[in-house]
């Protein structure tokens, strides 16, 4: 892909050069250059000021954060000479198009609100809530245990399984080792 694309934008460069001319298409690499430099000093400092109303409004910077990774990456890939790369630049600076693309990636985000608490999907579920229990039937080698022996556990604070509980006790740095202990 890294070398198709480029193979690419230099065989569509000679196609258009041969259809509009060699100095027109070279105007137009270098004016897609220029736009995209204006493009990335103006849209970042946008993007900057939008971040900033947002968190002064106590709103999660999110979608303007989103809609700034766009523009960046708009004016990245009409910096990049070629014309594929300038189409796809200019498909992203259509505000309808970032619109549905951010959208689109909010909506693939895990975090769901439901009555003023959020509840994570995935394996990380329970890491932010040490208090919650799984009523799961307890599985083991021998498959699920009976009704029974069905009880809740809870759940560790980083996701990773049960909680043990036990008791330890604290060594002294000096005492590590037991057989060079002197008594």
């Amino acid at each position: 892909m890294f070398i198709a694309i480029p193979l690419l934008e230099i065989a569509l460069l000679i196609k258009i050069g041969q259809a509009i001319g060699f100095w027109a298409t070279i105007a137009m690499v270098i004016g897609s250059a220029v736009l995209g430099t204006w493009l990335l000093h103006k849209q970042g400092m946008e993007t900057l000021r939008r971040v900033l109303t947002a968190m002064d409004d106590g709103k999660p910077p999110v979608e303007p954060v989103l809609q700034g990774f766009l523009l960046l990456s708009a004016g990245l890939l009409l910096l990049t000479p070629g014309i594929l790369t300038d189409a796809l630049g200019l498909i992203l600076l259509i505000p309808p198009v970032r619109e549905l693309i951010v959208r689109y990636g909010l909506k693939r985000l895990f975090v769901v609100t439901v009555s003023g608490r959020s509840r994570r999907s995935g394996p990380a579920a329970d890491a932010t809530r040490p208090d919650v229990f799984s009523e799961a039937e307890d599985t083991g080698p021998r498959g699920p245990a009976g009704p029974e022996t069905r009880e809740p556990r809870q759940r560790s604070p980083l996701g990773g399984g049960p909680v043990i509980e036990g008791e330890f006790e604290r060594l002294e740095e000096r005492t590590i080792d037991p057989r060079r202990t002197k008594k």
